[in-house]
């Protein structure tokens, strides 16, 4: 739950201020430059294929205070009151210096990153749906990516280009969803008019490319649900790609 806070908190960083390198966090050139050693790093294990090329998903987590410090205007329609996020943060601090040191936390600890957790995802949610004047009961994908670098949806500052794919070549899709009453949350993933049809629990999709996706430009359905909801909850993502022959 700690890894998923810091990352929930980076991408409400990208969804109000971008993720590009030349983005101005209003952070230093030398936290900067930390970042993208340690992508290089990162790219370099991976034989330069990276999942997660975004520059602040290799910042520390003491630098996400930093920026929505000193962004705070930009944050406080979403976040509300400035010294309740501090106090959250350190909490989270503390847990995670205790899990760096091998201590295990106790039950009340969980409990109360589970709720700061739940506190953040539904501060965003709600946002989300004020300003799209929605209720706070639907689910929302915040973004999907694939195993070649490209992603759909984030932000107004993303704009992956069309990926280019073989027939035979390895697929795989990443979807990030959240539903604001925390729900199991299932993922399908539909091709208009192939065969590809998946209904599964996992939000990563692994698939082979075949013949019946050749095309310039195939339309791939990505769809995130609640399947106990009491009502139909479901967000949805259209993926653009082109398909050569093998």
């Amino acid at each position: 739950m700690i890894i998923e806070y810091e990352n929930t908190l980076r991408k409400l960083i990208t969804s109000v201020i971008g993720f590009n390198d030349n983005t101005d966090y209003k952070v230093s050139s030398e936290r900067l430059n930390k970042w993208k050693e340690k992508r290089d790093i990162e790219s370099k294990k991976n034989n330069g294929i990276l999942f997660e090329s975004r520059i602040i998903f290799f910042s520390d987590f003491y630098d996400l205070k930093t920026i929505i410090d000193k962004n705070w205007e930009l944050f406080l329609p979403i976040l509300n009151e400035k010294k309740r996020f501090s106090v959250f943060f350190k909490e989270i601090e503390q847990y995670r210096n205790t899990v760096a040191h091998g201590r295990k936390l106790i039950k009340s600890q969980e409990d109360l990153l589970s709720g700061i957790l739940m506190d953040l995802k539904n501060s965003i949610t709600q946002y989300h749906n004020r300003n799209e004047k929605m209720d706070d009961y639907f689910i929302e994908i915040i973004k999907v990516s694939d195993n070649i670098g490209s992603s759909w949806g984030e932000s107004i500052f993303s704009k992956s280009k069309k990926p280019t794919i073989r027939v035979g070549d390895e697929y795989e899709l990443l979807v990030e969803a959240n539903d604001p009453k925390d729900r199991e949350i299932e993922y399908k993933l539909f091709h208009f008019t192939g065969k590809l049809k998946i209904n599964q629990k996992s939000n990563r999709f692994n698939f082979t490319i075949d013949e019946s996706l050749i095309g310039q430009n195939i339309m791939i359905l990505v769809t995130a649900y609640t399947p106990d909801s009491e009502y139909k909850n479901e967000s949805s993502m259209k993926i653009n790609l082109t398909v050569l022959p093998k």
